[in-house]
């Protein structure tokens, strides 16, 4: 079986939720809601997202799906990347 990686860099507007579960959740511009299990560290020095001070603001938000196919199991994680507070 072959091993498959991919990267893709996105951009979205959307609102922050908050922290559930320790993933930084966000509501996209379409409807999506999307859980972030990585975090850049100059975006946990500039927000403090475990905190209530950002729920519900909205964000310009940059993030990388990164899609591995490791031992026949497929998974999609999230990395946030950067955010712009609108």
């Amino acid at each position: 079986m072959k091993y498959f990686n991919s990267n893709q860099s996105l951009y979205s507007k959307g609102i922050f939720i908050g922290c559930l579960e320790g993933y930084a959740t966000f509501q996209l511009e379409n409807n999506e809601i999307i859980y972030f299990e990585q975090i850049n560290k100059k975006i946990e020095h500039h927000y403090d997202l475990k905190s209530n001070r950002y729920k519900n603001k909205s964000f310009d938000i940059y993030y990388t799906e990164i899609f591995d196919d490791l031992d026949e199991e497929e998974f999609i994680i999230f990395r946030l990347d950067d955010l712009k507070l609108l």
